[in-house]
């Protein structure tokens, strides 16, 4: 039986999405009030509901297959954004 294999961005360009999204987040911490920082339980579920529905979600990895994120982080902070705009 041939599994299904899922496509993700490589490793390369999932290390730079990493990296842009670790320094959106460092920036959002310095300039910031710590209140604001986190994304509200509402804005998560919104986010996640948009993804489930997206044609680039893996439901079996909880991923992005376009930026290669995992989801359950990138969801949390309020500088996180969708990388083809749809949050």
């Amino acid at each position: 039986m041939k599994e299904d294999k899922e496509e993700f961005p490589s490793t390369i360009e999932q290390g730079k999405n990493l990296a842009k999204f670790t320094f959106e987040i460092v920036q959002d911490v310095i300039g910031t009030p710590s209140h604001h920082i986190i994304a509200s339980e509402e804005k998560r579920k919104e986010r996640m509901s948009i993804c489930r529905k997206c044609e680039y979600y893996s439901i079996r990895h909880n991923r992005c297959k376009h930026c290669g994120c995992f989801l359950e982080h990138k969801i949390k902070f309020n500088t996180s954004t969708c990388p083809i705009d749809k949050w």
